[in-house]
């Protein structure tokens, strides 16, 4: 008989703040990191963090990054927040098809430069990494893109919107030889290493599917 571990209950914090400096080419990257402890009859209870802590890579460079967004929409606002909370880092340039926001989030976090145009964040000299913010149906291209012109990239996920161009902008960056890391920022919590750990471990049986559920906390008084 098949075992069915259907349902994954946490408390996470913002994913995308976990994201954003989880980029492998900007040394610096939150970690919001849950606990499991032993619980009642044995069972594994999770423990809501109580801080977000900074892991911070040594680089014997110590060369400040620089670094361009595209997209100020919602999550590219969470991202710039965070870019300018990490230490050797810093956001040069701004873009989004409806200048007035790029310049509001130029304003608001103290970016130098704001665009329209993408190309112009990829393409800026200055740049040494790229943040992908922009909806999905961009990123492939946007992604092969940065590939050319040499800029590491980190990237909302997804990659692509179908298999064959998302092999494409993986294979652009290979051969350029530049990072592409993916806002999959799950794979840094530890809870999540608990359930895979159990899987491969097969201390649940035989997994045909994992299902969880996310629960934000309502702060507001």
């Amino acid at each position: 008989m098949k075992s069915l571990l259907a349902f994954f209950f946490a408390v996470f914090g913002s994913p995308a703040e976990v994201s954003a400096l989880a980029f492998n080419a900007a040394a610096p990257f939150f970690a919001s990191s849950r606990s499991l402890s032993p619980g009642i009859n044995g069972r594994r209870e999770f423990q809501r963090p109580t801080v977000l802590s900074m892991a911070v890579e040594e680089s014997a460079s110590k060369k400040l990054i620089n670094v361009g967004v595209i997209g100020c929409g919602r999550i590219g606002l969470v991202h710039l927040g965070a870019i300018t909370k990490a230490p050797g880092v810093k956001a040069v340039i701004v873009s989004n098809p409806t200048l007035s926001k790029a310049e509001a989030a130029a304003k608001q976090y103290g970016v130098e430069r704001f665009s329209s145009e993408a190309l112009d964040v990829i393409t800026d000299p200055d740049v040494d990494a790229v943040w992908i913010c922009s909806p999905s149906s961009f990123h492939a291209e946007q992604i092969k893109a940065c590939a050319v012109n040499g800029k590491d990239v980190f990237c909302e996920k997804p990659i692509a919107t179908d298999l064959a161009e998302t092999i494409e902008a993986i294979n652009a960056c290979n051969d350029a030889g530049v990072k592409l890391m993916i806002g999959l920022q799950r794979r840094f919590d530890s809870n999540f290493q608990r359930v895979k750990d159990a899987v491969e471990s097969k201390e649940v049986g035989e997994t045909i599917m994992v299902r969880y559920f996310l629960f934000f906390e309502n702060k507001k008084a």
